[in-house]
């Protein structure tokens, strides 16, 4: 699915253009002039940009290059009622991808739009094929999922977001970014912002002047000058004070810093890569976190997949633990028995590929000179977690419970909790079946219950559903549904 953003003053385009790129069940934003859609261009990254030429605030063919700067290098289609020659060639020559004259057929736009999302997906396809992913290992769909991203990112210079649970590897990933994009022979420059107390943070970030503070015995570069032409990696972003988080965001929006103790402003062209296991959003609710940094950082957004979640990943772990570490720290030729694999694919590593280096230095250490890796060699904690899963799962004290018809129940006037009716009837009645399978089977059932609701009426179906209408289509083409 592509994202797409419309921007057009005219009502009528503007939904003929939504209906038909939802119908091809892709997501699209619709705005009615430059100043919007170049702000929606500024804070997601969208796949293809429609945009008419006269807008009431503005010239869209002589806003092009703001767009390439703002966005992910999006593909462009200039709209117009007005085709000239002289306009037609200042647009091909600024790389659009087509000069749309008005008014247009609906077959037109299908065939166009489904033209440049093939070409921008295999634009993206061939950078992922030639990533360089040094010590990323796998090929799981999620991680897989994760690196489509990390092509995007390195094909731009967008600030992004990185998240994802302690030991994913966020470090990793942002280092990739960097080493695949334009800025790869400028430094990498990175920050943990956890490590440092408010006034070393302002230090280390903006750098200072001798004589700026107390110990202050010389003139110290920062992190941001530092990464000037390069990448600006910083970790654990949740953890910036809310001064400097102030200060950081005039920093993205201007490029321009002054060091502590300094009444000159420095200019540096950083690329920001952030990173955070936190949840920003909650961080915004609560009042910790700028909602307009937040913006600001998620130019693109990666979220990395748990361990857990790319367990066929674990086979080429173990190789590439072999060949990168195990020989390098004297442990000898190896191999692991059956039962040890089985352990390592049961876990669920709440401590991800960091938990999983850690506990094969263990089993290793633990082996000594003996050549094959049993279970017994891996940490005792892992293995009571496995047994304690195992014997659980054996006296069934994971029952899954039917989604079935609900009750209320309440506390004076507060709602507690909502209990399956027949909840006392569901280990007799309980059919097991795949999770997966029970899911998609609901979810059929529920799309197949709103379209008769709503008589095939899309408009109040997916205002119903609290989903886009793109993201509807797309799941009655998943279930077959019609109107």
């Amino acid at each position: 699915m592509a994202k797409i953003l419309v921007v057009d003053d005219e009502l009528l385009i503007r939904t003929m253009l939504s209906e038909v790129i939802s119908s091809l069940g892709h997501e699209v934003v619709v705005k009615e002039n430059l100043t919007q859609g170049l702000a929606a261009a500024k804070q997601t990254c969208f796949d293809v940009i429609y945009l008419d030429v006269l807008l009431p605030d503005g010239n869209g063919l002589e806003s092009i290059n703001d767009i390439r700067l703002v966005s992910s290098s999006p593909e462009l289609i200039i709209m117009t009622g007005h085709a000239t020659p002289d306009d037609a060639e200042v647009a091909v020559r600024h790389g659009v991808w087509e000069y749309l004259r008005k008014p247009f057929t609906v077959e037109h736009i299908v065939r166009s739009l489904t033209r440049v999302v093939a070409f921008r997906e295999q634009k993206r396809q061939q950078m992922k094929s030639s990533l360089k992913r040094d010590a990323i290992v796998g090929n799981s769909p999620a991680l897989m999922q994760a690196l489509d991203l990390v092509a995007q990112a390195a094909s731009t210079s967008v600030n992004t977001l990185v998240q994802g649970k302690t030991g994913t590897g966020k470090e990793l990933f942002s280092r990739a970014i960097h080493d695949n994009s334009c800025r790869s022979d400028k430094p990498f420059v990175a920050l943990d912002c956890a490590s440092f107390t408010e006034n070393l943070l302002e230090s280390h970030l903006f750098g200072h002047k001798k004589g700026a503070f107390t110990g202050a015995t010389a003139d110290r570069e920062g992190v941001l000058q530092a990464a000037d032409g390069g990448t600006l990696f910083l970790d654990e972003i949740g953890e910036l004070p809310m001064q400097q988080q102030s200060a950081f965001l005039r920093v993205l929006e201007t490029k321009r810093f002054r060091p502590v103790g300094s009444t000159k402003e420095i200019t540096s062209d950083f690329r920001l890569v952030a990173a955070t296991n936190k949840d920003l959003w909650e961080m915004v609710r609560l009042g910790l976190f700028r909602e307009d940094l937040l913006y600001r950082l998620r130019g693109l957004s990666i979220t990395l997949p748990p361990l857990r979640e790319r367990k066929e990943d674990l086979p080429e772990l173990v190789e590439w633990w072999f060949s990168a570490r195990g020989n390098g720290q004297g442990f000898g030729n190896k191999v692991v028995s059956d039962d040890f694999m089985e352990t390592i694919m049961t876990y669920n590593w709440p401590g991800n590929v960091r938990e999983f280096i850690h506990s094969m230095d263990r089993a290793c250490t633990a082996a000594g000179q003996e050549e094959v890796l049993y279970s017994t060699h891996l940490p005792m904690e892992l293995r009571v977690r496995v047994a304690r899963a195992e014997t659980d799962k054996q006296l069934g004290k994971s029952v899954s419970v039917p989604d079935v018809e609900q009750v209320s129940v309440t506390q004076g006037n507060k709602h507690v909790a909502a209990i399956p009716a027949d909840f006392n009837q569901a280990g007799s009645d309980f059919v097991p079946q795949p999770l997966k399978e029970y899911r998609l089977a609901k979810e059929k059932e529920y799309i197949e219950g709103l379209l008769s609701y709503t008589n095939g009426d899309i408009k109040q179906a997916h205002r119903l559903a609290g989903v886009s209408r793109g993201h509807l289509y797309e799941l009655m083409k998943k279930h077959n549904c019609s109107k």
